[in-house]
């Protein structure tokens, strides 16, 4: 590998005194040891009678190769050192603000904890402003609802979230199993704002079920829009289940089956030129190589977060699945 060093710094610097002097030996040695190299591959790397010195066609070829080379070693040695060192540095992560504050903040707890070199940075923010960041390398990962609405970015699918009716413990549906979405005409909605993904899919769906929905109030966090659930008379929203599992306990709030079902997806989207190695939810490798602590986290979120709720294979209000959703 020392070779195959040394024969990038002369094709960089197209001398062998600069090379020499930038590696600590001495011109001499450069040169013997780049004619050995010419003389175990047979071929002719540099053109010496030109100034400064000129990679031949096959020393183009063999530049290109020997750079991937010394990098794939370099980041090898890296990767070594910081599995016995520990992990360390920063993993910046972007979040809608309906992933779940509380969720997250325990992923964080936890993984901080196990890694304590490793410090990382929560920042939730709309779905665009996310894609902006992935996409121009201010953050390592971001994490949104739909994500395939983002072609231009590489894919780790983290879990489908069953969605339901949610509403006050007094309103007329709080007594009902199931209600079709055809029924839900009558009553006011509380819902994301339609900018949003989640905003724009729910209000599809309910079209596409001749509602013509009746809206009082658009948000951009499921937070607000269970507060305003209790302010607005009669009124309703449909939310992930999943995050509404403590006002559900206390009895604060309801959820009430929709058929048919309705599932918002969420997934980590992160640069497309880099994740080798990194397994989405359905097991698959994807995309890039990150640095080790950016990677270990991914692994360890899909790990805790990314299990698939079967919305569409039973009930998402079965206290089988409530049980530990959400959860760490």
């Amino acid at each position: 590998m020392d070779t195959m060093r040394l024969y990038c710094e002369v094709a960089r610097h197209q001398s062998f005194s600069k090379a020499a002097v930038a590696l600590g030996l001495t011109q001499s040695a450069v040169s013997q040891r780049i004619g050995a190299l010419e003389k175990e591959l047979s071929i002719q790397l540099f053109d010496r009678s030109v100034r400064p010195l000129a990679l031949t066609v096959e020393g183009e070829v063999f530049l290109k190769e020997a750079r991937l080379l010394v990098d794939r070693y370099d980041k090898l040695l890296h990767k070594m050192t910081q599995m016995q060192q520990g992990l360390s540095g920063n993993v910046v992560i972007e979040t809608i603000y309906s992933a779940g504050i509380d969720l997250l903040n325990r992923v964080k707890q936890a993984f901080e904890k196990a890694n304590p070199q490793v410090s990382v940075e929560i920042a939730y923010k709309r779905p665009e402003e996310i894609h902006d960041s992935v996409k121009h390398g201010r953050c390592d990962l971001g994490i949104v609802s739909y994500p395939r609405h983002w072609r231009d970015v590489s894919v780790t699918e983290l879990r489908d979230e069953p969605m339901a009716v949610i509403c006050g413990p007094d309103h007329e549906l709080a007594t009902r199993k199931k209600v079709d979405a055809s029924e839900l005409g009558p009553w006011p909605l509380v819902a994301f704002e339609a900018s949003l993904p989640v905003g724009r899919h729910v209000r599809r769906y309910l079209r596409q079920h001749g509602v013509t929905p009746r809206l009082v109030g658009e948000f951009d966090n499921i937070d607000t829009m269970r507060h305003a659930l209790t302010e607005v008379a009669d009124s309703y929203a449909i939310l992930p289940v999943c995050h509404a599992l403590k006002q559900i306990a206390r009895g604060s709030l309801v959820a009430v089956e929709m058929t048919p079902p309705l599932v918002r997806p969420l997934g980590v989207i992160y640069d497309r030129h880099g994740i080798r190695g990194v397994r989405n939810a359905r097991g698959n490798f994807r995309g890039r190589e990150f640095k080790p602590a950016v990677g270990a986290f991914m692994e360890f979120l899909l790990q805790q977060v990314g299990q698939t709720d079967e919305g569409s294979k039973a009930s998402p209000l079965q206290s089988s699945q409530l049980e530990g959703v959400g959860t760490v």
